[in-house]
């Protein structure tokens, strides 16, 4: 029995029936195991891998399978899904392997004529491939593995060509980006530290390849946090300066928050808000790691007026809790989201941004961002609120597309609030 597979396996059955999140749910089972890096790093890209691709998948098993995905075991379809993964995306392992390890799990986790079903429709795969849909719609649902409604609202909104445009940049592997804590040193100097990852500076932010940023010192001793560089621009708008009253009023898991006191050279008061104490204790950690000390978390909902704080701040950061639409890429269990769960998530939105507003001083600034381009959560939620609050006027504003852009998909708005 191939353990590394067995492994995978057991962390799409949490994910998939007992409804954990794949991230904890991977860091539990490799827990357990004493893998080397490289069997550690096969069994996170199956994992991911079979969830960002799982519309796919099981289009394939519909093709050549007599019986129908409702009526097969669970550990069987994920089998499936697990073998044809590794048959037609994941170029460095050959069919017989994701063959003959499938079946053998399929013995374990089935009977014996579950073995031979499962043999016989990846053999079929290997044989046939992928049959693709003639109508573009349905094409790219299954081409690029999305649900029907995300794709109807971006050909709604963007067009077919600029949608799959999207799609095809969020399956490109990024190159990891680092924004170096200024507290300690600065852009050029972090390239020549991280040269053996072929580190390269991009408008103050560091572009180099992957690494286990967890075992290396640099990140240990707080010379830089992991952020996309469309995240380090939202706090870029915002320009916090030394002594400023900030409101962070979604803050955790606190990188935007550790950027701003990076901006203020760590002098001036930072409030960050969460909801969860475990969220706000990420926040106290990752500044305790950057040597920064005027952040003061608060556990509370930033979607609960407080008038104690009305006209307060100079700054308010509002980065709201959103559909995670922009990052599909780094998060492919966001294509599970149910649509009909918008409507509350846009309500949540403007009470944030109503808050936040409230907070600001006069001739001070609020920043409106989401890592989502759904035009509703965006342009849609600050034309409303424009339209409802003669005090603010734009300043900035800026939707972020991955093919465009080379970041993630992200949006910022800058509002002053007029004197």
């Amino acid at each position: 029995m191939d353990a590394v597979r067995e492994t995978a396996l057991k962390t799409l059955y949490e994910t998939d029936i007992n409804g954990a999140y794949s991230n904890i749910a991977l860091k539990n089972a490799l827990a357990g195991e004493n893998f080397s890096d490289r069997d550690r790093a096969f069994v996170t890209s199956l994992v991911y891998g079979v969830i960002d691709k799982e519309i796919t998948l099981d289009h394939v098993i519909g093709q050549y399978s007599k019986i129908k995905l409702k009526k097969l075991s669970p550990y069987i379809l994920l089998i499936l899904r697990m073998g044809i993964y590794q048959i037609l995306f994941m170029d460095k392992i050959p069919d017989s392997a994701a063959v003959n390890e499938s079946v053998t799990l399929a013995k374990r986790y089935g009977h014996k004529a579950s073995a031979g079903y499962v043999n016989g429709v990846l053999r079929s795969v290997i044989r046939g491939g992928i049959e693709y849909p003639k109508d573009k719609n349905r094409y790219l649902e299954i081409r690029y593995s999305y649900p029907e409604w995300i794709v109807k609202k971006w050909v709604s909104d963007f067009g077919y060509e600029f949608t799959e445009s999207l799609m095809k940049a969020f399956e490109r592997p990024a190159r990891l980006t680092l924004r170096p804590n200024t507290l300690k040193t600065n852009a050029p100097q972090l390239c020549r530290l991280l040269a053996e990852y072929g580190a390269e500076e991009s408008d103050g932010a560091v572009m180099c390849r992957g690494f286990d940023i967890a075992k290396n010192d640099l990140y240990k001793n707080g010379y830089f946090s992991v952020q996309d560089k469309a995240a380090q621009d939202a706090v870029k708008v915002l320009a916090p300066k030394r002594g400023y009253k900030v409101i962070d009023m979604c803050a955790a898991p606190g990188g935007k928050t550790a950027h701003m006191a990076e901006m203020m050279g760590n002098d001036g008061e930072i409030l960050a808000f969460d909801i969860y104490p475990h969220k706000a204790e990420l926040i106290d950690k990752n500044a305790a790691r950057l040597g920064i000390d005027i952040i003061k978390t608060e556990v509370c909902d930033a979607a609960e007026h407080d008038p104690r704080l009305d006209g307060s701040a100079d700054r308010v950061l509002c980065d709201v809790p959103c559909s995670g639409l922009g990052i599909i890429g780094r998060k492919p269990e966001i294509k599970r989201a149910r649509h009909e769960d918008l409507p509350e998530l846009y309500k949540i939105q403007r009470r944030v941004l109503d808050n936040g507003a409230a907070y600001v001083k006069p001739g001070g600034t609020l920043v409106y961002s989401t890592c989502t381009i759904d035009r509703r959560e965006n342009e849609g939620r600050i034309s409303e609120f424009l339209a409802e609050n003669g005090g603010f006027e734009k300043e900035y504003e800026k939707t972020y597309y991955p093919h465009i852009d080379n970041t993630d998909g992200f949006y910022i708005c800058g509002l002053k609030r007029i004197k």
